[in-house]
């Protein structure tokens, strides 16, 4: 890395190493301003809910306490006057205030309601209250707060507060009943103004609400046993407080509790969470709102100093940029160049060669020859002498005149008269660079020109053969057309036409056969499981032997031998091979047949088909030209045939992944070879490395004869 740049790196490094220290202490203060606003919040909730909780304790021991006055002094004055005990004189002397205990009376010992500040009709029992069931089984005359009930007497909801009145021999003589109505602690607690999800209520410990007030809703008898208050009085807490959601209406609260000393009571105020915060929330957003609007500033601070920076950094080393692109750019030309398979001359603006290519050196066989700075004309002549007669090399001047005629893309081609035939396309551009001017570039189309030949001779060949057999055709049928003969004559000349006409219809099936499947390759092929026995059976017993002639003899081994293999193709491939045997063996002579599996080595198992002949042979030269289209060993013309049979089965055996050899002598006959792998799945055959092969490849051995092997 150069030093500039590593130096540059550092100070950009440190200017966001600053900004990012000061996004840190900004947020960092922020973060810490939030905290303090939120502690602050919630300490303040918790002493205001403290003091709360401490009037309301105070107010509800008040308030029993007076009941409590009320319930002994009818207590006593009860066991004195029994039923003369005037209630309703006591309430209207201000002795019972009915603001606060709308109604005080006597249950006797039975259960009825005996005496009351008010007048009831008829016999109320009352027997099956809680607050009267609680005093009959015990001699205790502990204070009892009831649950709050709707009252039979008054209709009116109401807290029971009870004694037992006992005799003087300590028999139950009743209950001496207060009632406070739970309203006149709700609307002390609406008072206090603890918002609309606050909180103030009156429980028992035995988890019920006496009174409870939330926002403007009364509540009285609610269930509340599941709140952790009863479980942290349980634990021997008397005041506390905690955030939790409540078990009632499912509003989350800071609570604050204090148990009544002297009564299973408690009082707890709660503030909803959103409400103590409410403050705290707008306070962090305008701090986050702060916040945001300076780390903006530092990041837009840095950035500017980053950009100028990059600017000066720019500025210093554009020339070296320049200067590193410049030397890449040769560098990527030089190595397309070199690497190009084409060849290309250029030629500055003086029309003298500046730059060759790797390629053109290799096409032309340069050596070590220095063509650079030679001008234009030199340089056709050296390469004119290296032109082989039959296409001479006119010049790069007539190339450049052909352009300026308009003509978009002059191309000429020259074949070099060394290291054999090869064939070169020339080319030329032209440039109004001060530095390059034109462009001569050389292409290999060797191969190009061997293709075109071959489809010439193709076709020349295919002329030829066909025109044979349509000579004899046209021929016999214009005579016949001309001039009236015999029926015997007829016949003759029409036996002839139909026996060419088959040979010519021969050669374009051939021809169509060897087209679709250079064109379609095995695409039309139909691979299946093929009992190599069966099919050979099949063969030899259909196959038309030519008169005077004996059968195919067959030689198979015992054991099945399957291919995955087109059938239709395979014996098309079989009977091609089989005729020639037949055809080429004039004289006569068995026509023999073997199969023999060829052994693994450690690769995909084959069988082998072998065609023996004993006819006329073939001499070397003949045997390495056969599968060319229309070539036949005899060049007679006695024996029949096309020339395309063996081009077929070559190419059949190939699609097949098979090979095809053969082995002749002039006189001695011919054994044509194929030999195809076993492959025992369809998937094996596009897949050589599976391991799904035939029994053949582990268990078989080499059955050629010992004279093959």
């Amino acid at each position: 890395m150069p030093a500039s740049t590593s130096h540059y790196r550092r100070i950009v490094l440190l200017l966001w190493l600053a900004a990012a220290v000061l996004l840190g202490l900004t947020w960092w203060h922020v973060f810490s301003l939030v905290d303090q606003s939120r502690s602050k919040e919630l300490a303040n909730a918790e002493r205001d809910l403290a003091n709360l909780t401490r009037v309301s304790q105070e107010h509800a021991i008040r308030t029993f306490r007076s009941a409590d006055q009320v319930i002994r002094f009818i207590q006593s004055r009860y066991l004195e006057l029994g039923n003369k005990l005037d209630l309703t004189a006591l309430t209207n002397q201000g002795v019972i205030d009915t603001e606060i205990f709308p109604q005080v009376g006597i249950i006797d010992a039975q259960g009825m309601y005996a005496l009351g500040n008010r007048p009831v009709t008829g016999k109320l029992d009352l027997s099956d209250r809680e607050h009267f069931k609680v005093h009959v089984n015990s001699t205790s005359d502990a204070l009892f707060v009831s649950q709050p009930v709707l009252g039979r007497a008054t209709g009116q909801w109401s807290i029971q507060l009870t004694r037992r009145i006992n005799r003087a021999n300590g028999d139950f003589a009743g209950v001496a009943v207060v009632s406070v109505d739970p309203g006149y602690f709700t609307r002390f607690y609406k008072e206090l103004r603890l918002g609309q999800q606050g909180l103030m209520a009156l429980y028992g410990l035995d988890g019920v609400a006496r009174a409870r007030n939330v926002g403007n809703r009364e509540e009285f008898g609610s269930q509340a046993n599941n709140s952790p208050v009863f479980a942290r009085i349980a634990a021997g807490e008397q005041d506390g407080h905690y955030t939790s959601r409540s078990v009632v209406d499912k509003v989350e609260r800071m609570v604050h509790f204090r148990k009544l000393p002297g009564y299973a009571l408690v009082v707890a105020a709660g503030l909803d969470t959103q409400s103590v915060l409410a403050n705290h929330n707008v306070a962090k957003q305008a701090l986050w709102l702060q916040a945001a609007i300076v780390s903006l500033l530092i990041l837009a601070l840095a950035t500017a100093l980053t950009r100028h920076l990059h600017q000066i950094r720019t500025e210093m080393h554009m020339r070296q940029q320049g200067q590193h692109q410049a030397e890449e750019r040769n560098a990527q030309l030089n190595a397309i160049f070199d690497l190009s398979p084409d060849g290309f001359v250029s030629f500055d603006s003086k029309k003298r060669v500046s730059y060759i290519s790797p390629a053109f050196k290799q096409m032309t066989g340069m050596g070590k020859e220095q063509l650079e700075g030679v001008d234009e004309n030199d340089f056709s002549i050296w390469l004119a002498w290296r032109c082989a007669a039959s296409t001479p090399f006119l010049g790069v001047a007539a190339l450049r005149a052909d352009l300026a005629e308009g003509k978009p893309d002059p191309r000429v081609l020259i074949e070099l008269n060394q290291r054999g035939k090869q064939v070169l396309q020339l080319g030329l551009r032209t440039s109004q660079s001060s530095s390059v001017s034109q462009i001569l570039y050389l292409r290999d189309v060797t191969h190009e020109a061997e293709v075109d030949q071959m489809k010439s001779e193709f076709l020349a060949t295919a002329a030829h053969e066909l025109r044979t057999p349509m000579a004899s055709i046209f021929g016999y049928a214009e005579v016949l057309l001309n001039e009236d003969f015999d029926a015997p004559t007829q016949h003759e000349f029409l036996s002839t036409i139909y026996v060419q006409s088959k040979l010519m219809a021969n050669i374009l099936n051939e021809l169509l056969d060897l087209a679709r499947i250079e064109a379609r390759r095995d695409k039309d092929f139909r691979y299946t499981r093929v009992d190599l026995q069966l099919l050979l059976t099949d063969l030899a017993r259909n196959y038309p032997v030519p008169p005077g002639r004996s059968g195919l003899e067959l030689t198979l081994p015992e054991q099945p031998l399957y291919l995955m293999a087109d059938a239709d193709k395979l014996s098309q491939t079989l009977l091609n091979v089989i005729s020639n045997a037949f055809k080429y063996s004039p004289h006569g002579g068995p026509v023999l047949v073997k199969t023999w599996v060829k052994s693994a080595n450690g690769q995909t198992p084959g069988v082998c088909i072998e065609i023996i002949d004993h006819g006329i042979g073939m001499s070397p030269a003949q045997r390495a030209r056969v599968g060319e289209r229309f070539y036949r060993a005899d060049a007679s013309g006695k024996i029949p045939g096309t020339g395309l049979g063996m081009s077929i089965v070559k190419e059949i055996i190939a699609l097949h992944r098979g090979t095809l050899e053969i082995d002749s002598a002039l006189g001695l006959g011919t054994t044509v070879r194929l030999c195809l792998p076993t492959y025992s799945t369809l998937q094996d055959r596009f897949d050589p490395d599976s391991q799904n092969r035939t029994h053949l490849e582990t268990e078989v051995q080499d059955t050629r004869p010992a004279a093959l092997n």
